[in-house]
């Protein structure tokens, strides 16, 4: 179930906003490097897939509109809004490994190579954003 952000939680919104920004740039980013290697076709699916095995346990996802022509965002941006920096991580990075999965498994890698410089250091940026030392 989807944490919240508690009342006068000014400032988990605001991280809340800041990690849901960081994770909607970075799927548009996922989408522009990957359809243009298998198409929009393609990474429709795999998008619908990796969203529906993790919206399960993050129902917050399934506001995520995927089509041919991109994916749409508006609807996420607004429910997630109410929840917790930690939901939005786990969500995000539930659906990226979900993908990564995916991509290696229809190009043995090929990908992946292509994503992981700009995947791995945005999720490190992340939880170094909800879990300050």
């Amino acid at each position: 179930m989807a944490s919240v952000v508690k009342e006068g939680g000014k400032e988990g919104r605001a991280v809340s906003d800041l990690i849901l920004d960081l994770y909607l740039n970075l799927l548009m980013e996922i989408w522009e490097i990957a359809s243009a290697l298998i198409g929009e076709a393609i990474l429709t699916l795999l998008f619908l897939s990796a969203i529906q095995k993790n919206g399960e346990r993050h129902p917050f996802l399934l506001s995520l509109k995927v089509s041919e022509e991109g994916i749409g965002l508006d609807k996420l941006k607004e429910e997630g809004r109410n929840l917790s920096p930690e939901e939005i991580h786990k969500g995000f990075q539930g659906v990226i490994n979900h993908l990564t999965h995916l991509f290696s498994t229809l190009s043995e890698g090929v990908i992946n190579k292509e994503l992981f410089p700009k995947v791995f250091p945005r999720i490190k940026e992340a939880e170094r954003i909800i879990s300050p030392k």
